[in-house]
Parts: structure tokens; sequence; C-alpha cells
């Protein structure tokens, strides 16, 4: 991550330096070297931001590109710093099945700009989505688990197994830091059980782990669904840089909660936190917790209610707020971040709520997004700045997806 950090920064400071270069007049080759070397000092340096006002750019817009809207944002950083915001891109209408291609859009300059529209991945009427992405430390490959379906096929008829296929678990990947995308290659048989009928991984960014003898794995929560106990969490794991998965750790069903949609975040000792949507609509609380102590391995326990927090039956993101390379004790300096809007029985004002005590109990938050909110997906930027890449709107929370950036100090306590 640090890695990532420092790249970004670079190109920060390299595009700043840019700007500002061409906006005076280059009088001799000597000044136009002395440019180039202040440039290159410059990208060393990574200026502090952390008291950055919010501010917000649109990266899709229903109706670009010939999709009605999008959907589903997941955001991670690619080795060489470039910011890659991916969606689904819903070609008819907002619904969760039909014709959707993942696409991709990049920026170079931390979400102040975003380039042209990129389909990753499209499988003629059928549906291609659910990103989760990560990028590995060690080779810098782009790793993308995705959702295939048959367009035909609704969710309801997937859990029924009524449809005409069943849900499908797609690997994507890049080599060069987006730019390009391997073809699909299905993993089905290697993260899902044959009894499992809905299946899909996060969406939002997966996690590679930095702490203890499994740093390097690669660890992407998923959920399912089975006839004979229920919904369920897993974890996916890989210890090949996302080249292959299996199953990891597995949730334990009740009647009364329902784990759906999962994020998680590594924490400086290592444990990895885990948090749900609760499918349970008649649930007092609507978000899951559970920790591993294992490295994704197993669940420490099952999981149980977020007393307080209060959210909607909605997806959501975890990020740590610090490095945890730094240090392998629960007292090292951070916080954990959560994204999801924050009305019990509404998806409306998207706010991030800070944790210092591993997600058990939160604050009340920082408001990001007024009005109608959906999914969202967070990301730790150079500067002491932190990102979410979240569904918005004026009349619901499909019309465009935007990436809000502000100064980890205006998220409060």
């Amino acid at each position: 991550m640090r890695t990532r950090l420092l790249l970004l920064a670079t190109v920060l400071a390299v595009s700043a330096s840019a700007m500002m270069s061409g906006c005076s007049s280059s009088k001799d080759s000597t000044s136009t070297q002395s440019s180039a070397a202040a440039s290159s000092t410059t990208s060393t340096t990574v200026a502090d931001r952390s008291n950055s006002e919010a501010v917000t750019t649109t990266a899709f817009t229903g109706g670009e590109g010939g999709y009605a809207t999008f959907r589903i944002p997941a955001v991670v950083a690619a080795q060489d710093g470039t910011l890659l915001a991916f969606a689904e891109g819903r070609k008819s209408s907002a619904a969760d099945d039909g014709d959707v291609d993942l696409v991709l859009k990049k920026s170079s300059d931390g979400g102040t700009t975003w380039g042209a529209l990129q389909v990753v991945s499209e499988d003629g009427v059928n549906f291609v989505g659910n990103p989760s992405p990560v990028v590995d430390e060690e080779t810098g490959r782009v790793v993308v688990l995705a959702t295939h379906k048959n367009g035909q096929d609704s969710e309801l008829e997937i859990l029924t197994a009524t449809g005409q296929d069943t849900s499908r678990v797609w690997l994507l990947t890049s080599e060069d830091n987006g730019t390009s995308w391997a073809s699909p290659q299905e993993i089905t048989e290697q993260v899902k059980r044959p009894e499992w009928r809905w299946f899909t991984v996060g969406p939002g960014h997966a996690i590679q782990l930095s702490v203890g003898k499994n740093a390097g794995r690669l660890v992407a929560p998923a959920n399912y669904s089975d006839p004979q106990t229920g919904a369920g969490n897993v974890a996916l794991l890989s210890e090949d840089g996302g080249s292959t998965w299996r199953i990891g750790a597995e949730g334990n069903p009740d009647d009364a909660n329902n784990p759906d949609e999962c994020t998680s975040a590594e924490m400086p000792d290592g444990s990895i936190i885990f948090s749900s949507r609760n499918q349970n609509q008649a649930a007092p609380w609507h978000r899951l917790r559970t920790t591993s102590s294992d490295s994704g391995q197993s669940f420490a326990a099952p999981f149980a209610e977020q007393v307080g927090l209060v959210v909607p039956v909605v997806q959501g993101s975890l990020l740590w707020d610090g490095d945890p390379s730094e240090s392998n004790t629960t007292s090292a300096a951070g916080r954990l971040l959560f994204s999801a809007p924050s009305n019990q029985n509404d998806r409306v004002d998207l706010s991030i709520r800070s944790s210092t005590d591993a997600g058990v109990t939160w604050s009340a938050g920082t408001l990001i997004s007024a009005g109608p909110a959906g999914y969202s997906d967070l990301i730790e930027l150079p500067g002491g700045l932190v990102g979410v890449l979240h569904e918005a709107g004026v009349s619901n929370s499909f019309e465009r997806i935007d990436m809000t950036v502000l100064g980890r100090q205006k998220l409060g306590t």
C-alpha cells in the first residue's frame, strides 16, 4: 500500500509541476532541465493535505456510452498510482439483472478528472458485474473478481434454482495498470461449493495482507445462499497474487441474521474485521460483524449485529485509516472507517463513520453526500487524504457515481 501511495503522490506532484510549467514560457533548454529536476525532486515529497476540504467529482453519469445507468462502484490504486474506478454499466435500466457490462474509468490526478469509459468485460446480453478489485503489491497485477450470470436470470430465480443457470465467478487481470485486460477466466469450481446457489464477491475492493506469516495473501469477502442452511459469508483466499483462489473462512447462518454483501479490513495486529450487510429486513440492526485471527482461514465467531450502527439494508465499505505494516500492535495509530448511508430505513445521506475499537462502536460520522445514496467504496490516498467512490443523485442514487476526496482530519473522531 505504501508503495502505491508514494507512486500516486509522485503522479500528483508531476501533474502539478507540469501544469505550472505550462503556464510559463520555456526560455531555453537549461530552464527546461531545471524544471524537470525540480519536478523530480517534488515527486518524492508528499505534501500534507490531511486538513483539505471535501472535493467531489463525477466519474460516471447515467446515459453515458449507451448505458442507462451505472451502479456498484469499486476503486483501487494501480501500482503506477493511477486510480481505477470500476462499475457496472447497465444497458437498459437500473435493474440487477439483464445486459450488464463491467466498466472502468481511470484518473491520473487522484480523482480530480477521469478518462474515457473503458469496457473491462462483457458477454453479449449477459451479466458481468459486482467488481471486487485488488492490486498485488509484488507483481503490480490488477486482479478483479466479478459475478457472471445469464442475463435473463433474476437473483430470485438463481436462489430458487428456477433460472437457466447459476451465478458464476470470473477472474479478470491486467498486467499494465488497467490499460488492457486478459480474457476472463472462470474460477467458479475453485470458490463455490456445488450446493451453493447465489454467489457473489464483495462488491468493493478486496485486500492484501501486510502483517504476519501470511503477508501477501489476498482476501476477498463473498456471500452465498444454501438451500439447506440459508445465507452466509465466506472469505476467498489467494496465495499467488490472484492467479488461483480457494475457500477460507465460512459463515454460520442462522434464522436471525442473514449475512450478505461483505467488506473487510486488516488491523495493525494482523486480524481482519469483516462487516456484512444483514439481509434480514425485520432485524432491528442492519449491519453484522465478525473477525478472523488466522488471516481469513476461519471466522473467530458467528456474525453478530452491530447494535447502534445506524444504516439501512445496503452494502458498505471498510478501510483501515493508517498503515498496518508500520506496527503489529493494536495500539498503532489509526482508526477503522466505514462508509454507507446513515439512515436506519432509507438509502440517503452517505456518511463516513470512525471506530477506534476495531469496529465494535462507531462515531456519528461525517456527512459526505446529502440526499439519495447507495453503494460506496473507500480508498486511502497520499498526503493524508481519504477517497470514497459512491452512488449519488437528486431523485435517486442511480443517477451517477461520484468520487469525494477529503482530508482525514475532516472525518472527526
